[in-house]
């Protein structure tokens, strides 16, 4: 159950570029003052933090299962997702909002220069070659399902919070060399303070995204619906099987699924693996000498159904790889009982 290695390597070169772009912009705030740039590096240094947090949850992941945990540790990744949206909202989007709303009630003019500008032109540099890293690494994933759909239903969730919070980082950074053009060109503090709260708030939304997937990973949601039904139709085109229901589906990871179905096997197929069974016993006899003799039929039956089984879950996992997990549990095998068709083979 490990996290793919795409995702590794996306939080990696998020992180190697987070702590050089942190340090170059809290540079450019003490050199300039603006509440803008304080709010990019807030904002940088919020992202590094949680990328060593995505990253100690990918690790984690890919621990064996074991005695205590037999899905084994995947949800580690959804635990500290959590952990990392939680740092995105207070320390990103409530630090960063707290800061803006005190440049406005107390305005001064930032010491705005060459210097901040070309600390703006590195950093967008930088964050837009990891989201550009970032977003191909997805489109290698995706195997043709679209991108966004992807990212949807089957992206890692630190992959997701990898897109966006680069995405944000490279808005954020348009947001704040507007901002400071602004109060620049007009001598108004107002304009960098503002993009300083709506820089913020874009980082709130993200986090309460975030918040939301990986809650809805670590209780378990389904698979898709369209997975699900392929299972569906997959079990029930078997000729072994007379019907399927109390159908239960449930992602363990974006790249594990487990199924849950019961299923009926049709009468005919039994009773053909009863009769191969019965053929050549001739006369059973009465008593404990009966029981002995359909001992081997029983067994018969028992090997007959658990080959099906196996070939059941062996032909969803051809088709569904991600079908880690496959539990098919038996309504009832057929009305009629071994010694009901023994009787009627033997009067006929």
């Amino acid at each position: 159950m490990s996290a793919p290695a795409s995702s590794v390597k996306a939080v990696l070169v998020a992180l190697s570029g987070n702590v050089l772009v942190t340090l170059v912009k809290f540079l450019a705030f003490a050199v300039s003052g603006s509440g803008a740039m304080l709010s990019e590096a807030i904002h940088s240094a919020a992202d590094t933090g949680n990328q060593v947090l995505l990253f100690l949850g990918l690790k984690r992941a890919v621990r064996e299962r074991d005695e205590e945990f037999h899905y084994g540790y995947g949800g580690e990744r959804f635990i500290f997702g959590i952990l990392s949206a939680a740092g995105i909202f207070f320390v990103g989007c409530g630090v960063t909002v707290y800061h803006g709303l005190t440049s406005l009630l107390h305005p001064h003019q930032p010491e705005i220069g060459a210097v901040t500008f070309a600390v703006l032109g590195f950093s967008f540099l930088v964050e837009g070659g990891v989201l550009l890293m970032a977003v191909r690494g997805v489109f290698q994933q995706s195997g043709g399902m679209g991108f966004f759909r992807y990212v949807r239903e089957k992206a890692d969730p630190a992959t997701v919070a990898i897109l966006l919070e680069d995405g944000a980082a490279v808005l954020g950074l348009v947001l704040a060399a507007a901002g400071i053009s602004l109060a620049y060109v007009t001598g108004n503090p107002v304009f960098d303070s503002l993009a300083s709260i709506i820089v913020g708030l874009l980082l709130g939304l993200i986090a309460i995204y975030l918040v939301l997937e990986n809650r809805s990973l670590l209780l378990g949601r389904a698979v898709p619906d369209e997975v699900e039904q392929r299972f569906v139709d997959m079990v029930r085109a078997r000729p072994s099987i007379a019907d399927i229901h109390d159908v239960k589906t449930r992602q363990l990871t974006p790249e594990v699924f487990q199924f849950k179905a019961e299923v009926r096997f049709s009468e005919t197929f039994v009773t053909a693996r009863l009769t191969e069974a019965l053929r050549g016993l001739g006369e059973l006899p009465s008593g404990e000498a009966r029981e002995q003799a359909l001992r081997p039929v029983a067994q018969h039956l028992i090997r007959a159904l658990s080959e099906e089984i196996d070939a059941i879950e062996a032909e969803v996992r051809a088709a569904i790889p991600e079908a880690k997990h496959i539990d098919l549990e038996l309504e009832h095998l057929l009305a009629a009982s071994v010694e009901d068709v023994a009787g009627v083979r033997k009067s006929a």
